[in-house]
């Protein structure tokens, strides 16, 4: 097979492998999305059930208000009834004492049982948000969940019909482990795995490279990778880095020609 033809096939596969890759990386996220509502979901959970435990402490606490200011009223009326049979006055300012005692426990009583039925309230409607919020974020998850596994089936086909149109690429010259190397240096490199020469510089790193090694690449002989971002090389002729290339090969001539390219070496017998 002609190389021109195994860089057009290695070009091809770079767009296939592209293709697949996203797609991999799609199928990766999708759920990672999803993972992201039902941890929210997760989270007002717990809140509602903390908030819940919270409500019941004080609906608990509130009873037992009620029971304590009930009692502090039957007593202070218990007292006042007894103000009709005392007879002294020693009796009458005891007795006065101990309503007095029972109306300021009452009114204490009174004071922290609208403070804890506000709580209560107060708790009640946060619960109720709660429960409110709960239910719309799990529709959205449940809505989600659908959608999310509908496109998995879906881009999980397409990603077998790529793969297998991928692996349809080995044989001949793109043996299994060029094609694995490639697939590899397509993923690391962004999507890029062959890319051209243009005069000396390669396109991937824009590194200029030895002009050796250019020539070695220009006669495409076999396969080369560049030696510094790890790509397929091909070399490209483009106007202006062809003349580069020209350019360079004649320096390399005159470094090597030396001076005897440009004296003559007759100008010196004069001096024998």
């Amino acid at each position: 097979m002609e190389e021109a033809v195994v860089f057009a096939k290695l070009s091809q596969l770079q767009e296939d492998l592209t293709a697949r890759f996203a797609l991999e990386d799609e199928i990766v996220k999708l759920p990672r999305d999803l993972k992201v509502k039902q941890e929210l979901l997760d989270k007002i959970n717990l809140e509602y059930i903390d908030e819940h435990t919270r409500s019941e402490t004080a609906k608990d606490d509130f009873k037992s208000l009620r029971i304590q200011y009930d009692d502090a009223v039957h007593a202070r009326e218990n007292s006042e009834k007894q103000m009709e049979l005392i007879s002294t006055q020693r009796e009458f300012e005891a007795l006065e004492k101990e309503i007095k005692d029972a109306s300021a426990k009452e009114q204490n009583l009174l004071k922290l049982l609208h403070v804890k039925e506000k709580q209560v309230h107060e708790f009640s409607e946060r619960l109720t948000e709660k429960e409110q919020l709960m239910t719309l974020q799990k529709q959205e998850v449940d809505s989600e969940a659908s959608k999310i596994e509908a496109l998995l089936a879906e881009k999980r086909a397409q990603l077998e019909t790529l793969s297998s149109k991928c692996d349809s690429y080995i044989g001949g010259d793109i043996t299994v482990d060029l094609y694995n190397k490639f697939c590899n240096i397509v993923k690391n490199k962004k999507g890029k795995g062959i890319v051209p020469i243009h005069g000396l510089v390669c396109q991937g790193c824009h590194i200029v490279l030895p002009m050796q090694f250019v020539n070695v690449v220009r006669a495409a002989k076999e396969i080369e990778f560049c030696p510094y971002c790890s790509r397929i090389l091909f070399y490209e002729k483009i106007e202006g880095a062809e003349e580069q290339f020209r350019k360079s090969v004649e320096d390399i001539d005159i470094e090597e020609g030396g001076l005897a390219d440009f004296v003559d070496s007759s100008e010196f017998d004069d001096l024998l």
